[in-house]
């Protein structure tokens, strides 16, 4: 085991720290006695200190065993090389600076005691350092993997969720059917990577074209979960349905069935029939659309209650007559609820503001008008899923 491994320094840069060790003691015996005896010091510290290091350092593998026995090991062996390291001071300061008028017997007792002390010292002071620097170099380790199996976790919920909005996205039309004598534009801003609102369009005969749009309570996984539930379904049945009433009812009772317990659903679906000139609609407790004509606005209150919390509720045909040149607005709460750095929220009157600004350029006008003015009133911070569609009957 080298030096580097052990201390994690070079031995060029221990010999410094033994200078600076010997210089502390040198003062601190010229503290108690007045002789700092700087001779004896440095020998005892440069040549203990490395005798006893390097030593130790050879048999750094003996000592890779569990707390307590590494340091019996390290003791046993420290005493020894210890004595090895005092003893070789102990002789080359004899050799370099004879004791005069001094029996050498006594000389020896007295200078390989200190010199133990020194080695001792120096010997536990090194493996304290040592099995800090590998419990903290453990610890590090440990940390690192911990990150990497953090990001790795990121990483892979990251790749699932552009899966999951790659799959979601596939679920909502990618082209918006069009009937002569309406123009429909849809927008869908998530405020997370998937989202919990829907929306859908169906061309249900030459004359007639369905518009959905749904909000699923909450947001993230399992509201785009429960979404996909809702689009299946409301496929399975748009097109046997006899009206909204009898499709929401539908809806109803299979979420109902299928849906964990507390979720619900916002929705409104309507037909546009451009013969008669009507729109047959149910609400089931989404955002009453708002229906502009002439410069002015009105909503359309009417509705049941929302799919999936109460089997047996009822729901029903409503109807308004159109005129060519009105729009719908439909929207989810996201768009109305967006909130400013004042905590105000975008409201259905800014919406009313921005379409009606629009109108006289057509319908992606209209939508892309709403889209920039929410946006900007929020600073695009979308606490909530936002979608909105636009119907224009043309003149």
């Amino acid at each position: 085991m080298s030096l580097r491994s052990t201390l994690g320094i070079s031995g060029h840069w221990f010999q410094i720290v033994l200078a600076g060790v010997a210089v502390a003691v040198s003062l601190i015996l010229w503290l108690l006695r007045g002789d700092p005896d700087i001779a004896r010091v440095l020998v005892f510290v440069f040549v203990t200190g490395n005798i006893t290091v390097f030593g130790l350092a050879l048999a750094g593998p003996l000592f890779d065993q569990p707390f307590p026995r590494n340091w019996i090991v390290y003791l046993a062996l420290l005493l020894p090389i210890g004595a090895i390291g005092s003893l070789a001071a102990a002789l080359i300061l004899y050799w370099l600076y004879p004791p005069a008028g001094q029996d050498a017997g006594h000389w020896f007792i007295s200078n390989v005691g200190f010199a133990t002390l020194v080695a001792f010292l120096t010997g536990i002071g090194t493996y304290a350092v040592q099995s800090t620097r590998s419990r903290l170099e453990a610890e590090k380790e440990q940390l690192r993997k911990e990150v990497y199996k953090g990001l790795k976790r990121v990483q892979d919920q990251e790749a699932q969720l552009q899966a999951a909005f790659e799959i979601q996205a596939n679920l909502l039309p990618k082209t918006i059917p069009q009937i002569p004598g309406v123009q429909i534009s849809c927008a869908w801003q998530p405020a997370q990577v998937v989202s919990g609102d829907y929306f859908d369009v169906i061309a249900l005969s030459p004359k007639k074209i369905g518009v959905c749009l749904a909000d699923v309570a909450g947001k993230g996984m399992g509201a785009a979960m429960l979404m996909a539930n809702l689009q299946a379904a409301f496929r399975a049945f748009v097109a046997d349905s006899s009206g909204p009433a009898a499709l929401c009812s539908k809806l109803n009772e299979t979420l109902c069935a299928t849906a964990i317990s507390g979720k619900f659903v916002t929705f409104f679906y309507g037909v546009i029939d451009c013969e008669q000139m009507t729109l047959r609609y149910e609400n089931a407790g989404h955002l009453p659309p708002l229906l502009l004509r002439d410069g002015a606005s009105e909503k359309l209150t009417e509705g049941g209650t929302v799919l999936g919390l109460f089997p047996h509720a009822e729901y029903y045909d409503r109807a308004v007559r159109l005129r060519p040149g009105d729009c719908l607005i439909l929207t989810t709460d996201g768009v109305t609820e967006a909130a400013d750095s004042r905590d105000d929220e975008f409201g259905q009157h800014r919406v009313v503001a921005a379409a009606l600004g629009a109108l006289p350029e057509g319908v992606h006008a209209i939508r892309i008008k709403i889209l920039e003015e929410v946006t900007a009133f929020c600073k695009g911070d979308f606490q909530d899923d936002a979608s909105l569609m636009a119907v224009v009957l043309q003149p």
